[in-house]
């Protein structure tokens, strides 16, 4: 027998304080008669009369008592667990990435199916089992299951993740089943050191003597010709002396290596640097066997170099593009006047991005493309113009207070005062899919947005030459977010875990993608 809230005993207390008080208590009560001799006489009356009632205080005693030890068994809730009787049975098998560590040639996860096999083959007839797999994301993979042979083979399909897990949602759910039946027996298979849980059996499948190494935290830089690739390097289970190699493009010998001495639990940095002006991928390695091989192992790719594009700034006067992109980006920037750009050539194909100043060109390139300036409407565009129109002095363009989210990332930073203008193109029909940025007497002076050929745009509605924005502070940062726009990074980061999803970002003139994994498996 066991109790689900053992506190409750502590009620038991209660009985020797009953007992304490029934010794000490006054048996006696004064009473005051008018003649002693009647009470003599009615004593004896009633003592003839009653022969047990000298017993009546011990059965109220006893009454007390049996109340007292009934209320504190009913709080302390007992289970009685019969002897080879059916019971309820709710496994948690953890499936986090450490669980592939082998021990004599068996992963640890292979290690708790086998544990869990045996508890089920074991199990009395009549019982039911439940199994919570806690991978990438938690599932029940089945409910309260009583045939064991099939239990048994769904419990084998289960696989293992390659990443870190959590565990409050399984835990949470396999109280759940506890809460609703207290007889279930609840057991948790994991190569994590849990504290002791209520309710629940920790049985850690993970060898003392098991030796990992592992890289985390992989970081790169590119900076003055100089690769920098840093990471933090774990001994788990021994000591140590490891090896740490870099591979450069896919070379098979090393450019840089390095050699720590860890102690069993100890995290150290290192860094391995090498001379190269750009580079595909690099490959940092432990080059020590161990009981974990996937956590030895980290390919980077050049995140600049994968989402490098090409500008083209058609204009007579392209000084102030070229100036603002070269304090932004390093992407290559060529130039041509309207007069030598054609596109029925393939001279201009290729660019990420058009920028046309001053110029209406006739058709769009299959591309991103900045507006400005544009006097006439262009086929596909998204809006149309209908005029010029010449301000007495300048004035000011007011920023947008927009709430929508291309809004506010686009104009973050962006302080937006003492910009002024003295004269813009009247713009008009817009798409719903253009986002205001600035406006003037509420037409729309610089704005963005995906055009008709599902490109994206950024439209300038006034002539450069004709305002003072190139002297703003804000010129730098506004022209610095509208290219994050225009021509976004492939991946919004470098470092994914299992389990994460990897947003790409699909630039313009893109023909396919194509997503290579690790394990060289391709998807397009």
């Amino acid at each position: 027998m066991t109790f689900l809230f053992p506190l409750g005993l502590l009620g038991l207390i209660g009985v020797p304080v009953i007992v304490i008080i029934y010794v000490l208590r006054n048996k006696f009560n004064e009473q005051t008669v008018p003649s002693t001799y009647l009470w003599i006489l009615s004593e004896k009356f009633f003592k003839r009369r009653n022969p047990l009632s000298g017993l009546t205080g011990i059965i109220s005693l006893i009454l007390q008592i049996l109340t007292v030890v009934t209320v504190s068994l009913a709080v302390s809730r007992p289970i009685f667990v019969l002897p080879n009787s059916a019971s309820e049975y709710c496994f948690v098998l953890d499936a986090s990435g450490s669980m592939n560590v082998q021990t004599d040639g068996e992963t640890r996860f292979a290690l708790a199916q086998d544990a869990i096999q045996k508890d089920i083959n074991t199990a009395s007839a009549g019982s039911t089992y439940t199994l919570i797999h806690v991978s990438t994301e938690t599932t029940v993979a089945y409910e309260r299951l009583s045939d064991k042979k099939l239990a048994v083979e769904v419990l084998k399909g289960l696989s293992c993740s390659d990443g870190e897990v959590e565990y409050t949602q399984s835990l949470a759910t396999a109280q759940g089943y506890f809460d609703e039946n207290p007889s279930t027996i609840v057991k948790v298979y994991t190569d994590t050191a849990f504290e002791k849980a209520d309710n629940v059996e920790i049985i850690n499948v993970a060898n003392v003597n098991d030796v990992n190494y592992a890289l985390s935290d992989v970081e790169s830089s590119l900076l003055g010709g100089m690769l920098s690739v840093r990471a933090n390097v774990t001994a788990f289970g021994a000591d140590g002396q490891l090896n740490v190699e870099l591979y450069v493009d896919g070379a098979q010998t090393h450019t840089a290596r390095e050699t720590l001495s860890l102690q069993a639990g100890e995290t150290q940095p290192v860094t391995l640097s090498t001379t190269l002006e750009t580079y595909e991928s690099f490959r940092i390695f432990i080059t020590n066997n161990d009981a974990l091989a996937t956590d030895n192992e980290y390919i980077g790719y050049n995140q600049k170099n994968e989402s490098a594009y090409d500008i083209l700034i058609v204009s007579e006067t392209p000084f102030f593009w070229q100036a603002s992109f070269d304090s932004v980006t390093d992407s290559k920037v060529d130039t041509a006047t309207p007069d030598e750009y054609d596109v029925s050539t393939t001279a201009y194909e290729g660019y990420g991005l058009y920028v046309f100043h001053s110029y209406t060109p006739q058709t769009l390139p299959d591309a991103a493309v900045w507006l400005v300036n544009a006097t006439g409407s262009v086929e596909n565009a998204g809006f149309s113009t209908r005029g010029i129109v010449a301000l007495d002095e300048p004035m000011e363009i007011v920023k947008s207070n927009s709430t929508a989210t291309i809004a506010k990332t686009l104009l973050t930073g962006i302080d937006g005062r003492d910009i002024f203008i003295r004269e813009y193109v009247k713009c008009s029909g817009m798409y719903t899919k253009f986002t205001t940025l600035f406006t003037y007497d509420a037409n729309p002076m610089i704005f963005a947005g995906v055009n008709a050929l599902g490109n994206r745009e950024v439209v300038f509605a006034f002539d450069l030459h004709k305002a003072n924005i190139s002297l703003s502070i804000d010129q730098a940062l506004l022209v610095a977010n509208l290219l994050s726009y225009s021509c976004p990074d492939v991946l919004d980061k470098t470092a994914y875990s299992c389990g994460e999803d990897a947003h790409v970002n699909v630039i313009a003139n893109a023909k396919n993608v194509k997503a290579v994994a690790p394990n060289g498996k391709e998807i397009y």
